[in-house]
C-alpha cells in the first residue's frame, strides 16, 4: 500500500567484545527479531485490510498484536537480563568493586539474619564462595523484572554498572512499559479485571512500538556496559 508507514525497530549495534556476553546478546537478538515480527505481522493485517489511515483506531486483532509484542519485549528481557547475570556475575565479583561490594552486602545480610539453610549448606560445601555466589546469582535472577528498581537493584547493581554507565533516569523511562507488560501479563489488559467490564486499556501503535523500542536498546546499552566492565578486570 503506498505511503503505508511500516514500524522498525532500532537496529542492533555490533555486538560487543568477549564471550561471556555473547549468550545473552544472542538472547537479545533472538527477541528483537520475535519483536518486529510481531509489528511486520501487524503491518501485514493492516494492509489486508486496506486502512485509509495507517496510524487510525485498531481493532481488536491488531490491539492483541501490540499486547504480544509487549509480552514478548519484556520476555526478552528477562531471558536477557538473567542469562547475563549468571554468565559475567561470578567473573565480576572477582575483580569489579562495585559488583564485588554488593556480593558481599548479599552475604553480610543473609549471615545477619540467620544463616540461611541454603547459606548455610553453602558455607559447609567443599567449594564455599563458589556455592555463596551460585545462591546470589539465583537470587537476583530468580524472578521476572517488574520496573525500573527492579533493573536498578537486581540487574545493574549487581553487574557493578555505575550511575554514570547507566544512570536511573534511563531505567526510570521504561516503568510505563512494565506497568502496561504487568496489566497484560497478570490482568489480561483489562480496565477493571476485577468488574464485569469487558473495556480494555487502549494501547496506541506508536506509543507501543516506542516502549518496546526503548526497551531493547536499554538491553543493548546493558549488555555493551557490561562487557567494558569485563574487559577491564585484572588479568589473571
Amino acid at each position: 500500500m503506498a505511503g503505508y508507514a511500516f514500524i522498525e525497530l532500532t537496529a542492533l549495534p555490533a555486538k560487543p567484545r568477549g564471550a561471556a556476553i555473547s549468550p545473552a546478546w544472542r538472547y537479545l537478538k533472538g527477541a528483537h527479531a520475535t519483536v518486529q515480527g510481531v509489528f511486520d505481522g501487524l503491518t501485514a493485517v493492516r494492509v489486508a485490510k486496506q486502512k485509509d489511515d495507517p496510524r487510525g483506531r485498531l481493532g481488536r486483532d491488531e490491539a492483541d498484536l501490540l499486547r504480544a509484542a509487549i509480552v514478548f519485549t519484556s520476555s526478552g528481557i528477562d531471558a536477557c537480563a538473567k542469562r547475563l547475570l549468571r554468565d559475567t556475575v561470578p567473573l565480576l565479583i572477582n575483580g569489579n568493586a562495585n559488583a564485588a561490594r554488593k556480593f558481599d552486602d548479599y552475604v553480610k545480610q543473609d549471615l545477619a539474619e540467620g544463616p540461611s539453610d541454603s547459606m548455610s549448606k553453602a558455607i559447609l560445601s567443599l567449594n564455599p564462595r563458589e556455592e555463596m555466589v551460585r545462591l546470589y546469582v539465583a537470587a537476583r535472577a530468580k524472578a521476572s523484572f517488574q520496573g525500573s528498581s527492579d533493573l536498578k537493584s537486581r540487574l545493574c547493581d549487581t553487574l557493578g554498572l555505575t550511575n554514570a554507565q547507566m544512570p536511573a533516569a534511563k531505567l526510570k523511562a521504561l516503568d510505563d512499559f512494565f506497568i502496561a507488560r504487568n496489566a497484560i501479563v497478570y490482568d489480561l489488559d483489562y480496565v477493571n479485571p476485577s468488574g464485569t467490564s469487558e473495556a480494555r486499556n487502549v494501547r496506541s501503535l506508536d506509543g507501543v512500538w516506542a516502549e518496546c523500542d526503548a526497551a531493547l536498546v536499554l538491553v543493548a546499552e546493558i549488555i555493551a556496559e557490561v562487557a567494558v566492565n569485563i574487559r577491564a578486570l585484572p588479568k589473571a
